[in-house]
């Protein structure tokens, strides 16, 4: 054993041994689970919980070697482990790539983030009855409901969510969602705030149209296992590139437009280096999960296209209307594949929709309707409010809906 790995062992074994019990959080450093398009809120397709793996030291011995900056957060996490399991996912995630090649800065802040959120949650409660549980780390929430957790030394105006066997993860896709709640309803600060925070964590690639930004998710969702890790997801690039443009127009900083330009230029990776844009027979399909390329979320894709038409708004980029014409192609030839004739479907082809989702289907298809002017998607907003009607259940106000799209930003 060299000389640096025994250093870590008796680091490690030391801090197991002075534990008082405390997590401390100083600065010592089949298918996916659907979000709600605020809260993030999602029942997940029901599957067994994945058993947590035993919390071993060499995966934490691994990371405090390599990476001394993280040490003591690495450390607290290895003590909370033996009681929380949860705990040791990330751990193992990012052990795992470490063993391939070195971390880079945003993950390395990912992973710091995410530790300490585990250990501020913890160290105060014991792990959700829930497989899904969304938290705030910081009193500015985009609702009341949201549990805020406070601890003395870790605060996070981003969302985390909770799953069983994973911990509390960074997530993107909610991230974007509470970005876009606090900008509509003007809350410019708290939007800024939060983007702000997750500019360190964005990957940066060179590739040959410029600078491609992108936030990573690194963890499997609920019902997969054995998924290459990281990976990015159409929803929150497209968002969060409009987001950053938006903002960018509320507050003139150069760095939000940078931010922008480059998740809007993730659109032009290819799938070999984290690419999210499908090619199918419907024509270009923009992959909410692209570990699943033949999982086509509507809602996802839509809503990827909103944040492709928020960027050319704010930026009067034609690259993003193209897209943005070309995903509502896609949208017209696959409806007919997302009607059971009974009720939407979640996926192409694929499964009924929850009613949550159903009615936000009717919605998008009135945003989309609304934006391009294309009868197609009010008839079938009509024709799926009909399926309310015909199971008993209240129906959508279209015209409210289409009076709020239009006034809406």
């Amino acid at each position: 054993m060299s000389s640096r790995r025994k250093t870590a062992t008796v680091i490690l074994v030391t801090l197991l041994i002075v534990a008082s019990g405390c997590l401390g959080t100083g600065e010592e450093e089949k298918d996916p689970t659907h979000s709600n398009p605020v809260t993030g809120t999602a029942t997940p397709i029901h599957t067994p919980p994945i058993k947590p793996q035993p919390a071993g030291p060499g995966d934490y011995e691994l990371l405090m070697e390599e990476y001394p900056s993280l040490r003591e957060v690495i450390g607290k996490a290895f003590n909370a482990s033996l009681e929380f399991p949860d705990i040791h996912y990330p751990i193992e995630v990012f052990s795992s790539i470490a063993r391939k090649r070195r971390l880079t800065r945003a993950e390395l802040e990912i992973l710091n983030l995410t530790l300490r959120a585990d250990l501020c949650y913890f160290s105060k409660s014991e792990p959700p009855d829930t497989d899904y549980h969304v938290v705030s780390f910081s009193r500015e929430r985009p609702l009341e409901s949201i549990p805020y957790v406070e601890c003395q030394n870790f605060t996070s105006t981003l969302p985390f969510v909770y799953y069983r066997g994973r911990g509390f993860q960074y997530y993107p896709v909610t991230a974007s969602n509470w970005a876009y709640h606090y900008l509509k309803t003007g809350q410019d600060r708290k939007a800024e705030a939060l983007l702000r925070e997750m500019l360190p964590l964005m990957e940066v690639v060179n590739q040959s149209t410029g600078e491609a930004g992108i936030f990573n998710v690194y963890f499997e969702p609920p019902g997969t296992r054995g998924i290459h890790l990281p990976w990015a997801s159409s929803f929150s690039q497209g968002m969060l590139a409009g987001l950053y443009a938006w903002l960018y127009n509320e507050t003139g900083n150069e760095t939000y437009l940078r931010a922008a330009h480059r998740l809007f230029n993730s659109f032009y990776l290819s799938p070999e280096h984290g690419g999210f844009v499908e090619n199918t027979e419907y024509g270009i399909w923009f992959l909410e999960y692209p570990y699943r390329p033949d999982f086509l979320v509507l809602n996802g894709h839509i809503i990827t296209m909103k944040g492709l038409w928020l960027y050319h708004r704010f930026t009067g980029d034609e690259r993003a209307l193209e897209l943005f014409n070309a995903g509502v192609e896609s949208v017209k030839q696959t409806l007919p594949d997302c009607d059971s004739g009974e009720w939407s479907l979640y996926s192409v082809k694929g499964p009924e929709a929850r009613e949550d989702y159903h009615r936000l289907h009717i919605k998008l298809l009135v945003w989309l309707y609304v934006k391009t002017g294309d009868e197609t998607f009010l008839e079938y907003a009509e024709k799926w409010n009909d399926y309310l009607e015909e199971r008993g259940l209240k129906k959508e106000n279209l015209e409210a809906l289409l009076q709020q799209v239009r006034n809406a930003p």
